[in-house]
Protein backbone atom coordinates (compact mmCIF):
# COMPACT_ATOMS: atom_id res chain seq x y z
CA UNK A 1 0.00 0.00 0.00
CA UNK A 2 1.69 3.54 -0.75
CA UNK A 3 1.07 6.00 1.48
CA UNK A 4 0.44 9.80 0.84
CA UNK A 5 3.45 11.81 2.64
CA UNK A 6 1.11 13.87 5.04
CA UNK A 7 2.87 17.28 6.52
CA UNK A 8 1.31 17.41 9.90
CA UNK A 9 2.83 21.15 11.81
CA UNK A 10 2.16 19.86 15.41
CA UNK A 11 5.45 21.53 16.91
CA UNK A 12 6.21 24.03 19.18
CA UNK A 13 8.63 26.63 17.34
CA UNK A 14 12.17 25.26 18.22
CA UNK A 15 16.03 26.62 18.00
CA UNK A 16 19.03 25.86 19.67
CA UNK A 17 19.22 26.79 23.61
CA UNK A 18 21.88 26.75 26.27
CA UNK A 19 20.84 24.62 28.59
CA UNK A 20 23.97 24.49 31.08
CA UNK A 21 21.34 25.34 34.21
CA UNK A 22 19.32 22.16 33.90
CA UNK A 23 20.14 19.24 35.74
CA UNK A 24 20.28 16.17 33.42
CA UNK A 25 18.22 12.82 35.03
CA UNK A 26 17.79 9.43 33.87
CA UNK A 27 15.39 6.29 34.99
CA UNK A 28 15.00 3.01 33.45
CA UNK A 29 12.26 1.55 32.11
CA UNK A 30 11.04 -1.87 32.32
CA UNK A 31 12.39 -2.53 28.74
CA UNK A 32 16.17 -1.45 29.45
CA UNK A 33 15.97 1.64 28.03
CA UNK A 34 15.77 5.14 29.98
CA UNK A 35 13.41 8.18 29.90
CA UNK A 36 15.95 11.17 29.81
CA UNK A 37 14.48 14.49 31.70
CA UNK A 38 16.07 17.90 33.13
CA UNK A 39 15.05 20.24 35.98
CA UNK A 40 15.53 24.09 35.40
CA UNK A 41 15.31 24.91 39.32
CA UNK A 42 15.13 28.68 40.80
CA UNK A 43 18.83 28.99 41.80
CA UNK A 44 18.82 32.47 43.00
CA UNK A 45 16.08 32.27 45.20
CA UNK A 46 14.72 30.13 47.95
CA UNK A 47 13.14 26.45 47.14
CA UNK A 48 9.72 26.50 44.82
CA UNK A 49 7.04 24.18 46.17
CA UNK A 50 5.37 24.30 42.41
CA UNK A 51 6.41 22.37 39.32
CA UNK A 52 5.98 23.48 36.00
CA UNK A 53 5.95 20.72 33.45
CA UNK A 54 5.73 21.35 29.99
CA UNK A 55 5.20 19.20 27.23
CA UNK A 56 6.40 19.58 23.65
CA UNK A 57 4.55 18.64 20.39
CA UNK A 58 5.24 15.84 17.77
CA UNK A 59 8.54 16.38 16.47
CA UNK A 60 11.94 14.36 16.66
CA UNK A 61 13.70 16.49 18.39
CA UNK A 62 14.97 17.34 21.90
CA UNK A 63 12.76 19.41 24.14
CA UNK A 64 15.78 21.37 25.14
CA UNK A 65 15.57 22.34 21.55
CA UNK A 66 12.22 24.19 22.20
CA UNK A 67 13.02 27.82 22.53
CA UNK A 68 9.58 28.85 23.50
CA UNK A 69 9.27 26.76 26.08
CA UNK A 70 12.58 29.25 27.55
CA UNK A 71 11.83 32.32 26.00
CA UNK A 72 8.10 32.44 26.57
CA UNK A 73 5.96 29.40 28.45
CA UNK A 74 8.37 29.06 31.52
CA UNK A 75 6.55 32.43 32.40
CA UNK A 76 2.82 31.13 33.01
CA UNK A 77 4.36 30.77 36.47
CA UNK A 78 8.26 31.83 36.66
CA UNK A 79 8.61 31.28 40.36
CA UNK A 80 8.20 27.63 39.45
CA UNK A 81 11.12 24.69 38.69
CA UNK A 82 10.44 23.52 35.16
CA UNK A 83 10.32 20.15 34.08
CA UNK A 84 10.63 18.98 30.41
CA UNK A 85 10.96 14.88 29.51
CA UNK A 86 12.08 13.50 26.11
CA UNK A 87 10.41 11.03 24.12
CA UNK A 88 11.31 7.36 23.74
CA UNK A 89 14.53 7.48 22.06
CA UNK A 90 15.68 11.86 22.01
CA UNK A 91 18.43 13.04 24.18
CA UNK A 92 19.96 16.62 24.04
CA UNK A 93 22.55 14.86 21.35
CA UNK A 94 19.71 14.37 19.19
CA UNK A 95 20.26 17.31 16.18
CA UNK A 96 17.87 19.65 15.53
CA UNK A 97 15.82 19.64 12.28
CA UNK A 98 12.48 21.01 11.06
CA UNK A 99 12.56 18.33 8.83
CA UNK A 100 9.24 15.81 9.64
CA UNK A 101 10.90 13.08 7.56
CA UNK A 102 14.23 13.61 8.80
CA UNK A 103 16.14 10.19 8.27
CA UNK A 104 18.07 10.87 11.11
CA UNK A 105 15.44 10.20 13.55
CA UNK A 106 16.23 7.33 15.95
CA UNK A 107 14.59 4.02 14.93
CA UNK A 108 13.64 3.70 19.02
CA UNK A 109 11.78 7.01 18.82
CA UNK A 110 10.00 6.06 15.64
CA UNK A 111 8.67 3.04 16.83
CA UNK A 112 8.08 3.31 20.47
CA UNK A 113 7.43 7.09 20.69
CA UNK A 114 3.22 7.11 21.49
CA UNK A 115 1.09 8.61 23.82
CA UNK A 116 0.61 6.08 25.91
CA UNK A 117 4.05 5.71 25.98
CA UNK A 118 4.65 9.61 26.74
CA UNK A 119 1.44 9.30 29.71
CA UNK A 120 3.80 6.16 31.31
CA UNK A 121 7.41 8.19 31.27
CA UNK A 122 5.36 11.28 32.34
CA UNK A 123 4.09 9.36 35.35
CA UNK A 124 7.45 7.28 36.40
CA UNK A 125 9.28 10.97 36.42
CA UNK A 126 6.18 12.68 38.16
CA UNK A 127 6.39 10.05 40.97
CA UNK A 128 10.19 10.37 41.28
CA UNK A 129 10.66 13.89 41.20
CA UNK A 130 7.37 14.69 43.54
CA UNK A 131 8.96 11.88 46.03
CA UNK A 132 8.67 12.93 49.82
CA UNK A 133 6.11 15.33 49.03
CA UNK A 134 8.84 18.27 47.37
CA UNK A 135 6.27 20.10 45.55
CA UNK A 136 3.40 21.09 46.84
CA UNK A 137 1.89 22.27 43.65
CA UNK A 138 1.95 20.96 40.62
CA UNK A 139 1.09 22.45 37.05
CA UNK A 140 1.18 21.17 33.48
CA UNK A 141 1.40 22.88 30.03
CA UNK A 142 1.11 21.04 26.80
CA UNK A 143 0.76 22.51 23.11
CA UNK A 144 -0.38 20.65 19.95
CA UNK A 145 0.33 17.14 20.69
CA UNK A 146 1.77 18.22 23.85
CA UNK A 147 -1.87 19.65 24.85
CA UNK A 148 -3.46 16.06 24.26
CA UNK A 149 -0.73 13.96 26.73
CA UNK A 150 -1.47 16.84 29.06
CA UNK A 151 -5.28 16.30 29.13
CA UNK A 152 -4.51 12.32 29.43
CA UNK A 153 -1.85 12.78 32.15
CA UNK A 154 -4.08 15.02 33.85
CA UNK A 155 -6.54 12.02 34.15
CA UNK A 156 -3.83 10.00 35.23
CA UNK A 157 -1.86 11.87 37.75
CA UNK A 158 -3.30 12.48 41.31
CA UNK A 159 -2.81 16.31 42.95
CA UNK A 160 -2.52 18.37 39.87
CA UNK A 161 -3.43 21.72 41.13
CA UNK A 162 -4.18 22.69 36.92
CA UNK A 163 -3.20 22.09 33.48
CA UNK A 164 -3.49 24.53 30.36
CA UNK A 165 -3.65 22.82 27.06
CA UNK A 166 -3.47 24.73 23.36
CA UNK A 167 -4.12 24.04 20.50
CA UNK A 168 -4.53 20.37 21.23
CA UNK A 169 -7.45 19.70 18.31
CA UNK A 170 -10.60 18.53 18.79
CA UNK A 171 -12.57 15.31 19.31
CA UNK A 172 -10.92 13.08 16.86
CA UNK A 173 -7.12 12.98 15.59
CA UNK A 174 -8.76 12.45 11.76
CA UNK A 175 -10.90 15.87 11.86
CA UNK A 176 -7.89 17.76 12.28
CA UNK A 177 -5.35 16.08 9.71
CA UNK A 178 -8.15 16.37 7.14
CA UNK A 179 -8.11 20.20 8.15
CA UNK A 180 -4.43 20.66 7.87
CA UNK A 181 -5.08 18.57 4.24
CA UNK A 182 -7.73 20.97 3.18
CA UNK A 183 -5.78 24.10 4.81
CA UNK A 184 -2.64 23.35 2.75
CA UNK A 185 -4.22 22.61 -0.37
CA UNK A 186 -4.22 24.43 -3.59
CA UNK A 187 -7.54 24.08 -4.74
CA UNK A 188 -10.60 21.77 -4.04
CA UNK A 189 -9.29 19.36 -6.60
CA UNK A 190 -5.89 18.66 -4.60
CA UNK A 191 -7.61 18.61 -1.30
CA UNK A 192 -10.77 15.98 -1.89
CA UNK A 193 -7.55 13.49 -3.20
CA UNK A 194 -5.53 14.12 -0.50
CA UNK A 195 -8.17 13.84 2.00
CA UNK A 196 -9.38 10.73 0.76
CA UNK A 197 -5.99 9.31 0.31
CA UNK A 198 -5.34 10.17 4.16
CA UNK A 199 -9.18 8.57 5.17
CA UNK A 200 -8.06 5.31 3.15
CA UNK A 201 -4.53 5.70 5.24
CA UNK A 202 -6.78 6.02 8.54
CA UNK A 203 -8.64 2.71 8.02
CA UNK A 204 -5.82 0.87 7.18
CA UNK A 205 -4.25 1.83 10.43
CA UNK A 206 -7.04 1.59 12.45
CA UNK A 207 -7.80 -1.84 10.71
CA UNK A 208 -4.60 -3.71 10.86
CA UNK A 209 -2.12 -5.43 12.92
CA UNK A 210 0.58 -3.58 13.99
CA UNK A 211 3.23 -3.28 11.16
CA UNK A 212 6.35 -1.73 9.82
CA UNK A 213 5.26 2.24 9.03
CA UNK A 214 7.16 5.21 9.00
CA UNK A 215 4.62 8.48 7.64
CA UNK A 216 5.77 11.81 8.97
CA UNK A 217 8.27 10.91 11.40
CA UNK A 218 5.86 8.65 13.33
CA UNK A 219 5.67 4.63 13.13
CA UNK A 220 2.41 2.53 13.97
CA UNK A 221 1.55 2.60 17.79
CA UNK A 222 1.78 6.70 17.37
CA UNK A 223 -0.80 6.53 14.15
CA UNK A 224 -2.68 4.10 15.73
CA UNK A 225 -3.23 5.63 19.55
CA UNK A 226 -3.72 9.06 17.94
CA UNK A 227 -6.40 8.16 15.56
CA UNK A 228 -8.05 6.18 18.28
CA UNK A 229 -7.88 8.82 21.13
CA UNK A 230 -10.89 10.66 21.56
CA UNK A 231 -10.55 13.71 23.10
CA UNK A 232 -14.37 14.78 24.65
CA UNK A 233 -14.48 11.61 26.51
CA UNK A 234 -10.78 12.32 28.15
CA UNK A 235 -12.00 15.86 28.55
CA UNK A 236 -14.77 14.53 30.26
CA UNK A 237 -12.59 12.69 32.72
CA UNK A 238 -10.67 15.75 34.06
CA UNK A 239 -11.83 17.14 37.37
CA UNK A 240 -9.58 19.79 38.22
CA UNK A 241 -8.88 22.90 36.55
CA UNK A 242 -8.07 23.08 32.87
CA UNK A 243 -7.78 25.57 30.62
CA UNK A 244 -8.00 25.17 26.94
CA UNK A 245 -6.57 27.74 24.21
CA UNK A 246 -7.47 27.85 20.49
CA UNK A 247 -6.44 29.81 17.82
CA UNK A 248 -8.62 30.95 15.44
CA UNK A 249 -6.95 30.47 12.45
CA UNK A 250 -5.50 27.55 13.36
CA UNK A 251 -4.53 25.57 9.57
CA UNK A 252 -3.17 22.44 11.57
CA UNK A 253 -5.70 21.32 13.75
CA UNK A 254 -9.66 22.74 13.56
CA UNK A 255 -10.94 25.28 15.81
CA UNK A 256 -14.21 24.73 14.51
CA UNK A 257 -13.74 21.01 15.97
CA UNK A 258 -12.13 22.31 19.22
CA UNK A 259 -15.60 24.58 19.54
CA UNK A 260 -17.93 21.64 18.97
CA UNK A 261 -15.86 19.65 21.47
CA UNK A 262 -16.18 22.72 23.84
CA UNK A 263 -19.71 23.04 23.64
CA UNK A 264 -20.47 19.51 24.63
CA UNK A 265 -18.19 19.53 27.60
CA UNK A 266 -20.36 22.17 28.67
CA UNK A 267 -23.74 20.46 27.69
CA UNK A 268 -22.22 17.90 29.86
CA UNK A 269 -21.90 20.13 33.13
CA UNK A 270 -17.82 20.48 33.08
CA UNK A 271 -17.57 23.34 35.27
CA UNK A 272 -14.14 22.65 35.62
CA UNK A 273 -12.85 23.64 32.12
CA UNK A 274 -12.25 27.03 30.51
CA UNK A 275 -12.14 28.01 27.28
CA UNK A 276 -10.49 30.40 25.51
CA UNK A 277 -10.43 31.14 21.59
CA UNK A 278 -7.45 33.94 20.08
CA UNK A 279 -9.49 34.29 16.69
CA UNK A 280 -6.73 36.04 14.90
CA UNK A 281 -4.06 33.67 15.73
CA UNK A 282 -2.70 30.31 14.66
CA UNK A 283 -0.74 27.27 15.73
CA UNK A 284 1.77 29.03 17.03
CA UNK A 285 -0.23 32.56 18.14
CA UNK A 286 0.72 34.21 15.47
CA UNK A 287 -0.97 36.81 13.75
CA UNK A 288 -2.30 37.57 9.99
CA UNK A 289 0.50 40.53 10.19
CA UNK A 290 3.50 37.71 10.79
CA UNK A 291 4.21 39.18 14.68
CA UNK A 292 3.84 36.88 17.73
CA UNK A 293 1.25 37.10 20.34
CA UNK A 294 2.67 34.00 22.50
CA UNK A 295 3.86 36.95 25.38
CA UNK A 296 -0.15 37.80 25.71
CA UNK A 297 -0.65 34.47 25.48
CA UNK A 298 1.21 33.63 28.22
CA UNK A 299 0.04 37.02 29.93
CA UNK A 300 -3.91 35.73 30.38
CA UNK A 301 -2.54 32.08 31.25
CA UNK A 302 -0.80 34.04 34.37
CA UNK A 303 -3.57 35.64 34.94
CA UNK A 304 -5.81 32.47 34.96
CA UNK A 305 -3.41 30.42 37.11
CA UNK A 306 -3.34 33.46 39.90
CA UNK A 307 -6.93 33.44 40.13
CA UNK A 308 -7.84 29.30 39.34
CA UNK A 309 -5.16 28.45 42.28
CA UNK A 310 -6.08 31.53 44.65
CA UNK A 311 -7.00 28.55 47.30
CA UNK A 312 -3.85 26.90 46.95
CA UNK A 313 -1.79 29.64 48.71
CA UNK A 314 0.61 29.88 45.51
Amino acid sequence: MTFRFISLVLIFLTVSVNAQSISTHALGRNDGSNVTYYLLQQLDTSPSDTLLLILQGSDCNSVLQVESIFTSYKNVWPEADVLLIEKYGIDKNVSFSSDAEREDCPDQYIHNDSPEQRVADIQMVLDVVRKGGKYNNLIILGGSEGAVIANLVTTKVDDIDATISFNGGGRKFIDDVLHSIKSGSENSDEAESNMSGFRGFSDHIINSKPFELEVSGHGYNWWYQMLSIDQLDVLKKVNTPLLVIQGGKDVSVSPQEVDEMMQALVEAGKDNIEYRIYKELDHEFINVNGESNRKSVVKDINAWLKSTLRTSNL
